[in-house]
């Protein structure tokens, strides 16, 4: 799921798309989720963290869509951007 690109077959896409529908959670479910993200790696300081964090929300927030099934596209796909575009917002 690294690159987060489209399979071919499509139980590969909904179990992404499962991964990744926490992004598209409303504001409050995202927060609590980036702010354990961060404990994750929270060796490392603001700085190194903050940069690494701005690169994986340019990526996501850079795709044509996040989602690779209409299902998952249409239930979370403006949601997600919202919340990856306030959360860049926020470290920027």
């Amino acid at each position: 799921t690294k690159s987060h690109l489209k399979s071919e077959e499509e139980e590969i896409n909904l179990f992404t798309d499962a991964d990744l529908s926490i992004l598209g959670k409303d504001w409050e479910v995202y927060k609590i989720y980036s702010q354990q993200i961060r404990k994750e790696y929270s060796l490392y300081p603001d700085l190194i963290y903050n940069a690494g964090r701005k690169k994986v929300l340019e990526h996501f927030l850079g795709m044509p869509s996040i989602y690779k099934t209409d299902f998952f596209c249409s239930k979370y796909e403006k949601n997600a951007r919202k919340n990856l575009q306030q959360e860049f917002d926020i470290i920027h």
